[in-house]
């Protein structure tokens, strides 16, 4: 078969379905996004900007029906506990266990 034709055969091939899900899970979903975002580095009005913009489908379909009020609420209380972490991206400076000087080549 080619390769631009499926098998509709194929155990193997991807099918996305939508699963149907209250307010709860919506909530929830928000909590985990904006967590993962505001760990990556992402202000206050970055993620309300990404909770509004229809194309980050998953943040925008919990924004629609949770609404702006909860949103920003979700996001002010994930910045309680993550908005203090500092994320570096350089080892903190460590003393050397032993000082240049002091090493001499090996004789045998």
């Amino acid at each position: 078969m080619p390769y631009s034709e499926p098998d509709p055969q194929d155990p193997h091939s991807l099918v996305g379905v939508e699963v149907p899900a209250g307010e709860e899970a919506q909530v929830d979903m928000a909590y985990a996004l904006a967590e993962e975002f505001i760990r990556s580095g992402f202000g206050e009005q970055q993620l309300i900007t990404m909770f509004q913009n229809p194309f980050y489908r998953s943040a925008h379909g919990a924004f629609a029906i949770l609404g702006e009020e909860k949103i920003k609420s979700i996001i002010q209380e994930v910045l309680q506990v993550w908005g203090r972490v500092q994320l570096a991206d350089r080892e903190p400076h460590l003393e050397p266990l032993v000082e240049l000087e002091n090493l001499t080549p090996d004789q045998e």
